[in-house]
């Protein structure tokens, strides 16, 4: 199929950065984040080992993760030149496609609370020149052509191992050592080095989120378990206000709170966009089962278990390079085991409880740098709480400490979520 790329040859950009300017020249100043990076397979420039660099930016890709995965619907193709456009003024500024694309290309700006990113200069397409970048990279190592490129010289080329068409050919290095030296000149100097590359998700960054999640896991397990039919009007309240607290965490993640409402437009393919509206419906039944008219428990429990296997779901997008696809903090576990503990089900906790540490120590084991202490501290309030239900302590003991574990054990998952990174990718391992 005939289309637009980039053209980019490994073997001769000398990381001189002049694609990064051209496209501020352009497009006007980025800040903080540049939409054109220039990746370096190591940060370190140390003897015999070899430098290269990697001119990236957006692909625009044939099946865009950014466009797809958008819960507000603030990305579109454009018809003739395929470029993948993105509308600030749709954006909530959720960072979900930053997630999404495995090539880094959206770029949150905090100070306009939106997402950016290279445009494939389609203004200049259109005329019939090359983009800024590829029009003044003095080495010819990126250039830019309309011309027939297969999906599977895409998937060939693309510097990242992912299959979403990216508008990328690139030449692969002829030759990967460096010259040859005398290493006797260097023996003082250390024989490891490491890069520290910064996390895109971490539990630190995305607090309100975990928070979000464990307390919905907590109103799902509690109403399935039919604990509010007993409720007084006082306590519906407040069952009703964490909701409301659930929502509002939420919304912290978003760089635009007032267009909250548009996250909810791409029902038919974002998860994210499901997850919101599956909170909403649930939320909305409740409001009705308690003060309005009566609602069956097993259909707004239904839609509530849904809506724990959509959060599940929008987090598969940052489960890279996973030994296994499923967590043992995942939201809907965590759901299950407080249910279990509500209703008094000795067995079904005891199963939960023992999956969830066989699958957690089956990512530990396959993990680099595991971190035993906190395994061990997470198994330990998990068995508490188990010794603790067999011997019919009193519930609210039990979920403080079994809630304490999952704190614990939902911190490791957003720290241990992973995107596709090209920096990670290109870098000498």
């Amino acid at each position: 199929m005939e289309r637009n790329i980039f053209i980019f040859d490994e073997n001769k950009c000398v990381g001189c950065h002049a694609c990064v300017v051209a496209c501020m020249n352009e497009n006007g100043f980025q800040s903080p984040d540049k939409w054109r990076n220039v990746h370096k397979s190591i940060d370190f420039h140390f003897p015999d080992l070899p430098l290269f660099y990697l001119s990236l930016a957006c692909n625009h890709c044939e099946d865009a993760p950014c466009l797809k995965n958008c819960p507000a619907l603030a990305y579109s193709q454009d018809e003739k030149t395929r470029t993948i456009i993105h509308h600030p003024e749709k954006c909530i500024g959720c960072k979900y496609c930053t997630w999404a694309c495995p090539y880094d290309a959206p770029k949150f700006n905090p100070k306009t609370g939106v997402v950016e990113k290279c445009t494939f200069c389609n203004h200049r397409i259109e005329e019939n020149l090359k983009p800024a970048c590829a029009n003044l990279c003095p080495m010819g190592a990126l250039d830019f052509k309309y011309t027939d490129f297969s999906r599977e010289e895409s998937i060939e080329s693309s510097p990242v191992p992912v299959n979403v068409g990216s508008g990328i050919k690139i030449t692969k290095l002829r030759k990967k050592s460096g010259p040859e030296m005398d290493l006797n000149l260097f023996t003082d100097q250390p024989k490891h080095v490491s890069q520290k590359i910064k996390k895109k998700i971490s539990a630190n960054e995305e607090w309100p989120l975990l928070i979000f999640t464990l307390l919905s896991a907590l109103l799902v397990s509690i109403y399935a378990a039919e604990l509010t039919n007993n409720f007084t009007l006082g306590l519906k309240i407040t069952y009703l206000f964490f909701g409301a607290l659930a929502a509002l965490l939420s919304m912290l993640h978003l760089g635009k709170k007032l267009r909250a409402l548009r996250s909810i437009i791409n029902i038919q393919n974002s998860w994210l966009s499901r997850e919101i509206a599956l909170f909403s419906l649930f939320f909305a039944g409740i409001f009705c089962d308690f003060f309005l008219f009566d609602i069956p428990n097993l259909l707004i429990s239904f839609i509530g278990i849904l809506f724990l296997f959509a959060i599940d779901m929008l987090y598969r997008l940052a489960d890279w390079r996973w030994p296994i696809r499923i967590h043992s903090a995942q939201t809907l576990l965590i759901g299950i085991t407080f249910y279990a503990l509500f209703v008094n089900w000795f067995e079904l906790f005891a199963g939960i409880i023992a999956f969830r540490v066989i699958l957690h120590l089956y990512r530990k084991t396959k993990s680099d740098k595991p971190k035993w202490i906190i395994s061990i501290l997470w198994i330990a309030f998990l068995f508490a709480g188990l010794i603790l239900l067999y011997y019919e302590r009193s519930i609210y003991t039990i979920l403080l400490v079994v809630f304490s574990g999952d704190i614990i054990d939902r911190i490791e998952f957003y720290n241990e979520l992973n995107v596709p990174d090209p920096k990670i990718e290109f870098s000498i391992k």
